[in-house]
């Protein structure tokens, strides 16, 4: 018999004071207060012969040799491969960013946080393999309207906006993991929508709306919950970007509607029982009903992990004289920003494009640059969960489940950092994408992410296939 164990742990990662949020013209200024915890989730599962871990952190932004390190400290403290550890972020914007240019002013704060983390992160994945004991897994569904469509277009200009008639993906997707007696050990719940309800005039850490979803399960179920951010690249909450001082309240609001939707759907999920035959009430023959019956048998069918590298191609390459115009112009830019005074979000904007143009002129020089797409999934029993480094749009994610040979498929972004958008070949702007243009949509901002250029049309299909072939070979 194939026993499943698990074991889940937490801990608080709160930055000093004075650290530097994520953003360019929104979210950008440093953290002056803690609103309420950061923390680090692992859940470890192990059927005696493989084991993987799943970790949720409160982090917008983790680049690749970040992430790198840290799934490697994870897996080294484990035992396990690299590609048994599964990092996913919940995008809050309200949380520090780990160290981006080595001649920022804020490099030592955020220095000391990643160090920080770090310890944080092999504390908690230590402690859940140390609570491991005999579990049960299960899986369901619900729907939660709390995100509306973002990719707007007025009078010939693209906004952060609101389509609150576009569709978008509602779907809850909850994972129970319970001890023998069906209680609960960890709630995995996934859902796609951007945590910006605590908006960029608070100044604050927080985790945004997965705190109070989080805090909905545990306070009613036990055990701890993980939150899991799908696929929001064009999702943000219905109420938008939070423009108060001190949003808490709509943050609590829109996080308590996602908390009950994923408690109703865990509530629904019995690891430990399941109806059995209908049979009569002692001698009264007519009087039928349904009695619940002990699970037996295998508790784990299937563990194991894998992950890929998918190489995205870019559009064409400026020449090197236009790229080198373009740096040369924002380094005036930058220039004349910093002279005049300018407002903290434009220097912040100048300082990002300048650092994007000097790249864009070193990817010219090497020529034909890629980008490393990462993609990992983690199968227990039937259930998938499947993760890309990448912003993924919705639809995405829609696609790749369908696709799946599995009923029950999570696909995340923001999975072992997070490094770019990936919009799909209809979501490119009709004239073409603007070399030297600073977009309102995010994820027409290609420079945001220190990208050369955009990607070619066809990545999104590609990181589709990629994905999708992953998924099959763990169903071999």
């Amino acid at each position: 018999m194939s026993r499943l164990y698990a074991g889940a742990a937490r801990r608080f990662i709160n930055p000093l004071l004075g650290t530097g949020k994520v953003g360019m013209r929104l979210f950008g200024d440093p953290i002056q207060a803690i609103e309420s915890d950061l923390t680090v989730t692992a859940l470890v599962l192990s059927n005696e012969v493989s084991k993987v871990v799943i970790i949720g952190v409160d982090l917008a932004v983790i680049n690749r040799d970040e992430a790198a390190e840290l799934r490697a400290v994870a897996a080294q403290a484990l035992g396990i491969p690299t590609s048994h550890v599964l990092l996913n972020m919940s995008h809050t914007h309200s949380a520090p960013a780990l160290p981006e240019y080595p001649d920022s002013a804020e490099t030592p704060l955020k220095e000391r946080y990643r160090n920080d983390l770090t310890r944080w992160l092999v504390e908690a994945v230590t402690e859940a393999e140390r609570q491991l004991q005999p579990a049960r897994i299960g899986a369901g569904w619900g729907e939660c309207h709390i995100g509306v469509y973002r990719r707007e277009f007025r009078d010939g200009h693209d906004v952060l906006g609101e389509v609150p008639g576009h569709p978008i993906d509602p779907s809850v997707g909850v994972i129970r993991v319970d001890d023998l007696e069906g209680k609960p050990i960890a709630i995995l719940f996934r859902y796609s929508c951007h945590p910006v309800t605590v908006g960029p005039r608070s100044m604050v850490a927080s985790p945004d709306f997965p705190g109070p979803a989080r805090e909905v399960l545990e306070r009613n179920l036990g055990g701890l919950a993980l939150f899991l951010q799908g696929c929001g690249g064009n999702i943000n909450p219905r109420f938008g970007i939070g423009y108060e001082v001190d949003c808490r309240d709509t943050k609590n609001r829109v996080g308590m509607v996602l908390g009950g939707e994923a408690l109703k759907v865990a509530a629904s999920i019995r690891t430990n029982l399941r109806p059995g035959a209908r049979k009569p009430i002692g001698n009264v023959p007519n009087i039928l009903f349904t009695p619940w019956e002990a699970v037996e048998g295998d508790t784990c069918t299937y563990l194991g992990a894998a992950e890929q590298v998918v190489p995205l191609e870019f559009i064409e390459l400026p020449s090197l004289q236009e790229a080198e115009a373009i740096h040369a112009r924002w380094e005036r830019t930058l220039a004349e920003r910093r002279q005049r005074d300018a407002q903290e979000w434009e220097v912040r904007v100048a300082v990002r494009y300048e650092h994007w143009s000097r790249a864009l002129v070193e990817a010219v020089k090497q020529g034909h640059p890629v980008f490393d797409l990462d993609i990992q999934a983690i199968r227990v029993n039937d259930i998938v969960i499947a993760g890309m480094n990448v912003e993924v749009f919705f639809e995405t994610g829609l696609t790749i489940k369908a696709q799946s040979p599995f009923k029950d498929t999570f696909v995340l972004g923001y999975t072992n950092s997070l490094m770019s958008y990936l919009p799909r070949a209809e979501d490119y702007p009709a004239g073409g994408w603007k070399l030297d243009a600073s977009y309102a949509v995010p994820d027409l901002m290609f420079q945001a992410f220190l990208q050369p250029v955009a990607f070619r049309p066809d990545a999104e299909q590609r990181a589709v296939e990629g994905t999708v072939g992953l998924i099959k070979q763990l169903a071999a």
